[in-house]
Parts: C-alpha cells; sequence; structure tokens
C-alpha cells in the first residue's frame, strides 16, 4: 500500500515538474506575448532597455542557461531512479536518498534562476525597477529548461 502511495506521489510530482517549467510564456505578467517575439524582446519593449543593459541581461540569461542544461539532463534520472526504487522495494531510506538527491537538483535549478534574476534585476535603472522585478521574475522561472532560454516553448 505504501509503494502504491508513493507511486502515485511520484507520478503526480512528474507532472507538477513538468507543468514547472512547461508553458513557457515566462508567467502571466510578460506584455505582448506575440508569437515572433522573444522573452529579451519583451523585457526589452516592456522596459526600454538600453542597449548595454539588453546585452548584459542577454549575457547573463546564457550564462544561466549553460550552467542550468546538465543539470536539467539530470532530473529525468532522478525521477527514474525513485521510482526504480519503489518498483523494486527497496528501503524507506534508500527511496529517501534518491528523493534528496532529486530535490538537491531542483534546489540548484531554483538557485541558477534566482541568480539570473538577481544579475537581471541589479541592471535596471530605479525607474525601471517597480515594472522590472516581476516580469525579470516571471521570465526566469523555468526559462531554462529547454535549448534556449529566449525562445517561447510550443
Amino acid at each position: 500500500m505504501l509503494s502504491r502511495i508513493l507511486l502515485a506521489g511520484l507520478v503526480a510530482s512528474a507532472l507538477v515538474f513538468a507543468q514547472r517549467g512547461g508553458g513557457g510564456r515566462g508567467g502571466s505578467n510578460m506584455p505582448n506575448m506575440n508569437s515572433g517575439e522573444t522573452r529579451m524582446d519583451r523585457l526589452t519593449s516592456a522596459l526600454k532597455l538600453s542597449k548595454d543593459q539588453r546585452k548584459e541581461i542577454k549575457a547573463a540569461m546564457d550564462d544561466a542557461q549553460k550552467e542550468a542544461a546538465p543539470v536539467y539532463e539530470q532530473l529525468p534520472k532522478s525521477h527514474l531512479a525513485i521510482a526504480e526504487a519503489i518498483a523494486a522495494g527497496k528501503s524507506q531510506e534508500e527511496i529517501d536518498k534518491a528523493v534528496h538527491r532529486h530535490a538537491e537538483l531542483e534546489t540548484q535549478i531554483a538557485s541558477i534562476e534566482l541568480h539570473a534574476f538577481a544579475k537581471a534585476v541589479v541592471l535596471l535603472e530605479p525607474d525601471q525597477k517597480q515594472r522590472g522585478i516581476p516580469l525579470v521574475f516571471a521570465m526566469v522561472r523555468g526559462a531554462f529548461g529547454g535549448k534556449n532560454w529566449n525562445v517561447e516553448k510550443p
């Protein structure tokens, strides 16, 4: 019974995780959801970024993408390790280790996203920050799960 509950929880968490990086629209706060614009185009337009700001924010986001890619590649293996431990009837301690490893990966991703957010916000002028902070936060959340943070996911 416990293994069925854990397996159901794992499936539910996999669905939630799939939604976390899904949508790819940078949240509902991002303006002008035209399909031809990139995330950076929308941010530049919404905040009237200078060329230097745009260049530096894009560089910070590109660096975060490179840092996040290997972590995202480990997530499916981590999910599988949890499922296999449960299916094999491993001890609760072994299952917990697999769950903790997955949590460490998710924590790394959150850290990368928040560091990218901080780097971008520091580059904003005071008058851009009031509107820019929620926009940048929405943009970085889940943005690095694909091959290119700047392109919307289907």
